[in-house]
């Protein structure tokens, strides 16, 4: 039996970009990591095991182990993971070279990391959008502007000239960071491009597309067999960052979604993308999940933003809710940054007090339930409100 040893690499994307370059992520980047370390418990199999720092905070792993009854088996050191003899296989958030070596993992699913890290790089890149736009478009699923690869800030404004608003991506980047809302490209904006281009050799760009709802579809290979896994709603702040989550049944999500879009539809699509992902599946041998972000809006759908080939916050949502949500409960998956862990503490106490948590059969019915630990030095907190 092998066993699969989760760790969150959140700086996952930027470590792509580097390619076989030393990453050493920013500190925020760092700090997130470090605080959201333990979400890998709340995603993972009961019989897989997570990569962790020491956790002082016994009161919260005390409390949980309510929630998740193994909890303290399923924790595990980077020492023990290294120098286990074990049949094992490391899940982390994202694969790229900086994971692996910090754990020393040279092989992933019987292959050198090298060629896995390699291939999933070329299909996280937002390059990757423009070729399923034009499949979705000759499939008759997407009626819009697909993508361009420009590699020249002359070639940008040529497409902000013809086209209006666009949107310019770095090829890899997350949460909002490398990606820039322009109407009329500025001397200021064409030199933070530049500098992307610099680095990673070009952008890509897009139309601007009208939203009502954000929302992603998710992905998972089981035996060897790419599946639809469930849907995801979502929210971000004005600088794309990510907010939330909706907590809900992937039937309620659906409907939410199809408010804004045609079922049939999006049924089409998700049909479309476990083919393609099946098709690939040589591509992405050495991953387990992919999420695609997706937007719909007067009655259209963007079918893809971007490919996550990555756990994602959505993948997390849908797991929990699964997992620990009482069937038929809504609620919502969050990220709060404080600007320091007593002000957590006290954030914590009043949620605590305004939602009492209650279960039922196992499962949580109501109320308010930290996800990770407030240590020390803690910033950064992930949480679910059950309503």
């Amino acid at each position: 039996m092998v066993t699969k040893f989760h760790i969150f690499n959140p700086e996952h994307d930027s470590a792509l970009a580097m390619g076989s370059g030393i990453y050493t992520p920013k500190p925020q980047i760092q700090q997130f990591g470090k605080d959201l370390s333990t979400l890998p418990l709340w995603y993972s199999d009961e019989e897989d095991k997570v990569i962790l720092p020491e956790i002082t905070d016994q009161e919260w792993l005390n409390f949980v182990a309510n929630t998740i009854p193994n909890i303290k088996d399923k924790i595990t050191s980077l020492d023990k993971y290294r120098h286990s003899k074990e049949s094992k296989r490391l899940m982390p958030w994202g694969i790229d070279n900086t994971v692996c070596r910090l754990t020393n993992t040279t092989q992933i699913s019987g292959e050198d990391v090298g060629d896995v890290i390699r291939r999933t790089k070329q299909f996280s890149s937002r390059e990757q959008t423009h070729d399923a736009l034009n499949r979705l478009q000759d499939a008759g699923l997407y009626k819009g502007f697909v993508s361009e690869k420009a590699e020249t800030i002359e070639e940008i404004k040529n497409i902000n000239a013809e086209f209006g608003k666009i949107v310019v991506k770095a090829p890899w980047s997350s949460s909002g960071r490398g990606v820039f809302f322009i109407d009329n490209i500025d001397d200021k904006e064409a030199k933070r491009i530049q500098k992307i281009i610099d680095s990673q050799g070009f952008v890509m760009v897009e139309s601007f597309f009208e939203k009502e709802i954000d929302f992603a579809i998710e992905f998972e290979n089981v035996n060897d067999n790419w599946q639809f896994a469930g849907y995801s709603i979502f929210s971000t702040d004005e600088h794309g960052a990510y907010k939330q989550n909706i907590l809900a049944s992937d039937d309620y999500l659906k409907n939410e979604i199809c408010k804004y879009a045609d079922a049939t539809l999006l049924d089409s699509i998700i049909k479309f993308y476990c083919d393609y992902f099946q098709q690939r599946k040589d591509e992405l041998k050495g991953n387990n999940v992919i999420g695609v972000d997706m937007m719909a809006g007067n009655g259209r759908i963007h079918p893809c933003v971007e490919i996550n080939v990555r756990h994602t916050m959505g993948i997390v949502a849908r797991k929990i809710y699964d997992k620990y949500i009482e069937p038929g409960k809504t609620g919502y998956y969050a990220i709060i940054r404080l600007n320091n862990a007593d002000e957590l503490k006290k954030w914590n106490l009043e949620q605590s007090q305004a939602f009492p948590l209650t279960t039922t059969n196992g499962k949580i019915s109501q109320g308010f339930l930290s996800l990770t630990p407030i240590e020390e030095k803690t910033v950064f907190e992930a949480y679910i409100v059950i309503q």
